[in-house]
């Protein structure tokens, strides 16, 4: 499954239909326009803070953000893990008193 990351999610539904500059997002947000840039490209993920600052200035919940993001790292995770190296955790046996 291709779970999209959460900037290119907001390129493709904010930046390219309404034309919004890096320089503006920033400024809305009130965050360093290289921040925003980094996210843009993919190389920053959507942090608590992003994601509450997203909310309030484009108008998506905090939660979707966060969910986003966490379905996308999840993803990754899956496809780059040697799962064959986990094995489940044997728990000592409990006496019966």
């Amino acid at each position: 499954m291709v779970t999209m990351h959460p900037g290119e999610y907001f390129a493709l539904s904010y930046v390219e239909p309404y034309q919004i500059e890096p320089a503006e997002i920033a400024a809305c947000l009130g965050m360093p326009q290289e921040l925003v840039m980094a996210f843009l490209a993919r190389r920053a993920g959507v942090t608590a803070e992003l994601a509450l600052r997203l909310s309030l200035a484009f108008g998506r919940s905090t939660e979707s953000w966060l969910s986003m993001q966490s379905k996308f790292d999840l993803s990754q995770v899956r496809e780059n893990i040697d799962v064959s190296t986990v094995r489940p955790f044997s728990f000592p046996r409990k006496d019966a008193a």
